[in-house]
């Protein structure tokens, strides 16, 4: 077999996994929604360095879901890796100017160490007290499953042997790990919001804030974000 039939046997392969996971169009409609909610965050901050790496954000878990249909689950959860410390790095990089300059003359890298850090990061209670000090007592829950979130995402990553187990050697559809995926784009969203909405909620205008309503929409369960963004208060 030519190199131009291995490809097109793999592309055939490719497309038919790819209309298996069609089916899952109102999951597949959700992780759309929330990309989206993030690239619509971004035309509400002002700092263009941050803009950026966030509609970078949103495009890789456009990217993600992308490899998701298509069968490639281990690019899927490595592109949503990168995606979850950029995310989060947006929000350091807010406050750590001379860590962003560093980081955009390819002088640094993102440490997730330093973004999930208990006394320091953008879930510890020094953070959001300094920017929403109502959600400090929320953050430590979402450090918790940041810290959770990113372990099951590095394991595809660092490619431990079990994830073999679940993916296969061979372009092939997996529901079940689909699934997987959805849940934890889901988790991995919800994370990055809430950073941002710590970090930047409080300095957003009132026409800001109304047009977000995305945001509200996702943490329903979280009383200080309802009302911060004119919802009900009980």
């Amino acid at each position: 077999m030519n190199i131009k039939e291995y490809l097109t046997k793999l592309e055939k392969e490719t497309h038919e996994i790819f209309i298996k996971s069609l089916k899952c169009q109102s999951k597949l409609g959700k992780v759309h929604h929330l990309s989206s909610c993030i690239y619509e965050f971004t035309d509400h901050i002002y700092d263009q360095s941050e803009k950026n790496i966030l509609i970078t954000v949103s495009s890789q878990l456009e990217s993600a879901t992308l490899n998701a249909t298509m069968g490639m689950y281990r690019q899927a959860f490595s592109s949503l890796r990168l995606a979850f410390e950029m995310g989060l790095g947006a929000a350091h990089f807010s406050v750590h100017k001379l860590d962003l300059i560093e980081w955009l003359n390819g002088r640094a890298d993102i440490k997730w160490s330093e973004l999930i850090n208990e006394d320091n990061g953008v879930l510890s209670s020094r953070f959001t007290n300094a920017f929403f000090k109502e959600l400090s007592s929320e953050a430590a829950e979402y450090r918790g499953k940041a810290i959770s979130t990113y372990r099951n995402l590095s394991e595809f990553v660092h490619g431990n042997n079990e994830t073999w187990e679940k993916s296969g050697l061979q372009l092939s559809y997996n529901k079940k790990l689909l699934e997987t995926y959805f849940e934890t784009f889901s988790d991995t969203v919800e994370i990055i919001l809430f950073v941002l909405t710590c970090r930047y909620a409080k300095s957003l205008s009132k026409e800001s804030l109304e047009s977000l309503q995305c945001i509200p929409e996702e943490f329903v369960h979280i009383l200080h974000i309802r009302e911060i963004f004119g919802g009900p208060k009980v």
